[in-house]
């Protein structure tokens, strides 16, 4: 009965250096707190997809959650909306197109400021596809 008492109490012990290590070596630049919040005016710029002659021109990102953007392939597309949103310091674009041949297909990408690029989603609605990409920022 003793050795029982002895293993139950070491495992007790164990558990709490273990609670203990955690807490002290704990990095403070880990924390979701200290995260930098994304500036939107990062948004603004030509954008060129990487697999295609593809642009995105943002010239305008507004507080109220709507940006003035353009679509080229190459030609001009009419984009019918495009709207901008920060969720937990990331900012995420929407742009809806609205022409022939573009009846709803829209982009929604995340904008990744490591890398200076807009990743994400192309839904093209003619097809009822989606497609992964990527656009870069064009210098």
């Amino acid at each position: 009965m003793n050795k029982k008492i002895i293993i139950y109490i070491s495992a007790a012990t164990l558990i709490l250096i273990g609670i203990l290590v955690f807490f002290l070596t704990k990095n403070e630049s880990t924390e979701p707190a200290n995260k930098k919040t994304a500036d939107k005016n990062s948004l603004v710029g030509d954008w060129v997809r990487t697999d295609a002659n593809y642009l995105i021109r943002i010239t305008a990102v507004n507080d109220d959650g709507t940006m003035t953007a353009q679509y080229f392939n190459p030609n001009p597309i009419n984009v019918g909306k495009a709207n901008w949103e920060e969720s937990y310091s990331n900012l995420k674009i929407i742009v809806e197109m609205r022409d022939v041949n573009y009846p709803g297909s829209t982009y929604t990408l995340n904008y990744l400021p490591d890398r200076d690029i807009l990743a994400g989603e192309y839904y093209q609605a003619v097809e009822g596809l989606t497609f992964y990409v990527e656009f870069v920022r064009r210098k």
